[in-house]
C-alpha cells in the first residue's frame, strides 16, 4: 500500500565524471513545510548511497511523489533515468522537476513522458503546496510557480515572486548523514555548502538568474544565518563553510552583521568562495574588510568575466577592468584569496565567425593579461576561465541563435550541454582547446594552495607520495608555461589528463 505522505527527493550527479560531494540544499529547502508536519521524506544522491537508482526503485513503490532537482547538463541525463525507475516501479508516483533547467524550459521539461509537473524558481512553498494537493487528490490550480500535465495537456500558473527566508522553518540537516557531505578543502577539514539568500539584482547579459528570479533578491536575517552557522559548528563539527549564494554582499549592511555576529559568538568556522561583485566590493569601506580579516575569511569569489572592457560592456556587467584589478588588490591588503571567474566567446551579433574568432582571441589575451596582475599578487590566487553557454532567457540568447546556435529541442538533448565544451559554432577548436587547458591545468597549478586540499583527499601513504612528486613536476610545467605564455606541443597538459581520469581527487 503506498503512503500518503511518503515523498522520494533526488539530486543527480552534475558531472560524468566525480559523485556529488555537497549536502543536496535545494532538496532540504523544498522539505522545509512538510518535515515540520511529519511528512516521511527520503534525500537520495550518490554521495548519500552508493546503491542510489536501487533505492530509489524499492522506495518509489511506496512513495506519491518523486522530486528530482536539476540544472542544464548531465544532472539531466541521470534526473531521466531516476524518474523513469520511478514510474516503472509505481506508475500513479507523481514526478516533479525543479531547479534552474525545468525554471528555464518548464514546457519542454513536461513533454517527458515521465516528468508531470514542474516548479518554476523559488520551491519551498509551492513543493508544499503541491504535495498537500497530490495527498489530498486535488488540483493545482492557484499555486503560482507551478505547471504540470494532464492528460498529455501541460498547463501553466503565473510564475511566483521570491519569497522573504524569515520566517521559513529552519533547514532539516536531520534528513540526511551530513557526515557523508562533509570534505576537505584550504579552508576547513570539515567544509560543507550552505545558503543564506537567494537571487541577485544585476543585469549579467548571460547569467539565468534574470530570468527565473527577475532580477530580485532576499536575505535571511543576520541573527538566522548566525543560528544557522553556529548549528553546524556546535552540532555538526564544521569548520568551513562554502557559501553558495548567487551574491552575498548584496546588502553590506546584512553582511557585516553576520561577521560582526560571528566575532561576537565566537565562531570559529571559516567562510569561503563567498560571491560578491568586484566594483562593489572595491568601493567598501575598511569596516567591511576589516570584519573579513577578523574572521579569517578564506576566499570571494567574483565574476570578473573578461580583462576585455569592450566584452564587459556587451554582458552589461556594469564595472571597469580596473575595478577587477582594485578588488583584488583590497584582498591582498587584507589576505583574502581572489577567486575569479571568467568566460570567452561571447555572441557578438553582426560579425561573421572569423571577426567572432579575433575578437576572442583578443578577449582571451586581455583576461590574461588581468590574471598577470592578479595572480602575481598573490600564488594562492585562483583563475577560473569558461566557454560561453547560451542559456535561455537571457539577453546575449538571441544573439547565439542569429549566430546559427543550435537550440537543444528536448530535455534529453540539453543533458550533453557544459560549460566544459564548445556549445557554439563561432568558438574555434583551438579556443576550446585553449580555454580547457587553462582552466583545469595551468590556473590549477599556479594556485599554490591546490596540493594543501587534494593531498588530504589521498588517503593510500604510497600513492599520496607518488602524487606529491607528480604534483611537484606538474607545477613547474604550468608555471613556465604560464611565465613564458607558451601553450602548444601540451604534452604534459595530456599526461595530467590521463593521471586526473585515473586519480578522481583531481
Amino acid at each position: 500500500m503506498i503512503g500518503k505522505d511518503t515523498i522520494l527527493l533526488y539530486n543527480p550527479r552534475p558531472n560524468p565524471h566525480l559523485k556529488p560531494l555537497d549536502v543536496p540544499l535545494a532538496l532540504l529547502a523544498i522539505s522545509r513545510f512538510l518535515d515540520k508536519e511529519g511528512w516521511d521524506i527520503k534525500i537520495i544522491s550518490e554521495n548519500l548511497y552508493e546503491n542510489h537508482f536501487d533505492i530509489i526503485r524499492d522506495e518509489a513503490r511506496r512513495a506519491i511523489i518523486f522530486g528530482v532537482t536539476s540544472m542544464t547538463g548531465f544532472q539531466i541525463s541521470n534526473g531521466i533515468k531516476a524518474s523513469r525507475i520511478a514510474k516503472e516501479a509505481n506508475p500513479s508516483i507523481k514526478v516533479i522537476w525543479g531547479g534552474w533547467h525545468p525554471s528555464l524550459y518548464p514546457a519542454q521539461t513536461l513533454e517527458n513522458e515521465y516528468i508531470d509537473i514542474i516548479i518554476k524558481g523559488q520551491g519551498e512553498r509551492p513543493f508544499y503546496e503541491v504535495a498537500k494537493e497530490i495527498s489530498a487528490q486535488g488540483n493545482f490550480q492557484g499555486i503560482s510557480g507551478v505547471h504540470w500535465k494532464e492528460k498529455g495537456k501541460i498547463y501553466s500558473n503565473p510564475d511566483r515572486q521570491l519569497e522573504p527566508l524569515d520566517g521559513l522553518p529552519p533547514v532539516p540537516y536531520h534528513l540526511i548523514d551530513l557526515e557523508k557531505c562533509m570534505v576537505e578543502t584550504e579552508f576547513g577539514s570539515r567544509t560543507t555548502n550552505y545558503v543564506s539568500s537567494y537571487g541577485c539584482p544585476f543585469r549579467c547579459g548571460f547569467c539565468c538568474e534574470q530570468t527565473v528570479n527577475s532580477r530580485k533578491w532576499v536575505g535571511l536575517n543576520s541573527g538566522s544565518v548566525l543560528d544557522e552557522l553556529e548549528n553546524l559548528q556546535n552540532r555538526y563539527r564544521v569548520n568551513g563553510v562554502s557559501m553558495y549564494d548567487s551574491n552575498f554582499f548584496v546588502d553590506i549592511n546584512r553582511a557585516k552583521a553576520i561577521l560582526k555576529g560571528m566575532l561576537d559568538r565566537k565562531l570559529t568556522l571559516r567562510l569561503g568562495n563567498i560571491d560578491g561583485r568586484t566594483k562593489q566590493l572595491a568601493e567598501a569601506d575598511d569596516e567591511l574588510w576589516e570584519l573579513l580579516q577578523a574572521t579569517r575569511c578564506y576566499s570571494i569569489l567574483t565574476g570578473a568575466e573578461s580583462g576585455s572592457q569592450d566584452a564587459l560592456d556587451l554582458i552589461k556587467k556594469d564595472l571597469q577592468v580596473e575595478d577587477n584589478i582594485k578588488f583584488a588588490q583590497k584582498c591582498h591588503q587584507y589576505g583574502i584569496k581572489v577567486v575569479f571567474s571568467t568566460l570567452a566567446g561571447l555572441p557578438i551579433s553582426g560579425k561573421s565567425y572569423s571577426e567572432i574568432a579575433q575578437t576572442t582571441d583578443r578577449h582571451i589575451k586581455c583576461t590574461v593579461g588581468m590574471f598577470d596582475k592578479v595572480l602575481a599578487l598573490d600564488s594562492r590566487h585562483r583563475a577560473l576561465m569558461f566557454l560561453y553557454c547560451p542559456y535561455p532567457g537571457t539577453p546575449l540568447y538571441e544573439n547565439a541563435l542569429k549566430l546559427g546556435f543550435k537550440e537543444p529541442k528536448s530535455l534529453q538533448d540539453w543533458s550533453r550541454f557544459t560549460l566544459y565544451r564548445k556549445n557554439t559554432p563561432w568558438i574555434t577548436r583551438r579556443q576550446e582547446f585553449l580555454v580547457g587547458m587553462l582552466s583545469s591545468y595551468i590556473f590549477m597549478f599556479l594556485d599554490s594552495d591546490t596540493i594543501l586540499w587534494v593531498k588530504e583527499r589521498i588517503k593510500n601513504k604510497f600513492i599520496r607520495a607518488i602524487f606529491i612528486l607528480a604534483f611537484g613536476i606538474f607545477t613547474k610545467a604550468a608555471r613556465l608555461r604560464w611565465k613564458y605564455k607558451y601553450f602548444g606541443c601540451p604534452l604534459d597538459y595530456y599526461l595530467f589528463l590521463f593521471a586526473k581520469s585515473r586519480n578522481k581527487s583531481i
